[in-house]
């Protein structure tokens, strides 16, 4: 009797762990692309934050590079990082009431009053999507750039080992941007030369010099990175921070330019404009957006987060149509 009902768990038992490994091997939601999609998109999507863009990209090793996709191509999302914790919101300060003033007695020193704690200025957005939200530059200069790797690979993210030629010497520890340059932009109103889009795609360390070559390691990825991009200065970037209510100037122009060369169609996508500093344009400031066709329609608004002489970064807002190149930007009142 006792072997028959060991015989029996044998077999349940043999039943059950095809169906566990089934369950494992089932723990993706497969994704299916559609015109226009990229990595970063897809996370942004289907994740709510494009900087985890690597982690698919990492389930997938037949993508080889993550801005060619191509429409009914199926991609794997891990379960888990669909299912990641909301992150908790950083508590608020806690403004203690004052107490009531005591009447004082003749001689006696009055009570000073306790200051009331001042709620904190929120940033306008995250320091990575500034970082690598890019920008217009008029001419093309940097301090070197990658020219390959020991892998022989052409595309890299974090921890990666590139090697560099930097224009001056450079010391171990010394940390660079990485920086792609895009196509020469023009005002699509006057055609006149406003510059090239540049985007900070990753950060760089210096981190050994062998054989005649001087080796640096990938410690920070915004986007996929590859022989020839360049090297630019290091310094700290930080979100700015702008009390409400926001600047609405009056002054109007027209978008130049988006990031990825991509029609913005979603919050925080980005794009370049054709007005600066030398403009009384100023970080922060709100602009409607108009799409120019037979009639001239409100589809977004749009906020400046980057501001250089005669050109700025902004961030859309909202937006009921996609924001494009050839779209105004005009004062709100202007578009009501």
């Amino acid at each position: 009797m006792l072997k028959t009902r060991l015989v029996h768990c044998i077999l349940w038992l043999s039943l059950l762990f095809p169906q566990v490994a089934l369950a494992q091997t089932q723990e993706i939601k497969e994704y299916t692309v559609t015109k226009g999609d990229t990595l970063w998109s897809i996370s942004a999507k289907e994740l709510s934050d494009p900087f985890l863009w690597p982690k698919i990209w990492k389930e997938n090793p037949e993508i080889k590079n993550p801005d060619r996709l191509y429409p009914g191509q199926k991609i794997e999302i891990p379960i888990y990082l669909i299912q990641k914790e909301v992150k908790e919101e950083p508590p608020k300060p806690v403004v203690k009431e004052e107490p009531p003033k005591e009447v004082t007695k003749k001689g006696e020193k009055p009570v000073a009053e306790k200051p009331v704690a001042e709620t904190p200025i929120p940033p306008l957005l995250e320091k990575s999507l500034l970082v690598s939200s890019g920008y217009i530059s008029s001419s093309i200069s940097s301090l070197g750039k990658i020219i390959g790797a020991p892998s022989e690979r052409n595309l890299f993210g974090n921890n990666d080992i590139v090697y560099v030629k930097p224009s001056s010497p450079v010391e171990i520890g010394d940390k660079f941007y990485i920086i792609r340059i895009g196509d020469l932009v023009k005002d699509p109103l006057t055609g006149d030369k406003i510059g090239y889009i540049s985007t900070i795609v990753g950060v760089a360390e210096i981190s050994k010099f062998e054989y005649g070559e001087t080796e640096a390691t990938i410690v920070e990825t915004f986007h996929d990175i590859a022989t020839g991009d360049l090297l630019d200065t290091y310094y700290e970037i930080n979100p700015p921070l702008i009390k409400e209510p926001y600047r609405k100037p009056d002054i109007a122009g027209v978008v130049v330019g988006t990031k990825d060369q991509r029609m913005a169609n979603t919050n925080y996508d980005v794009v370049y404009i054709n007005k600066g500093l030398k403009n009384g344009i100023e970080v922060g400031d709100m602009f409607r957006t108009l799409a120019v066709g037979e009639h001239r329609v409100p589809n977004g608004i749009i906020q400046i987060i980057l501001s250089q002489d005669n050109s700025s970064t902004a961030i859309v807002r909202k937006c009921t149509m996609p924001v494009a190149i050839g779209n105004l930007f005009v004062p709100f009142e202007d578009a009501d």
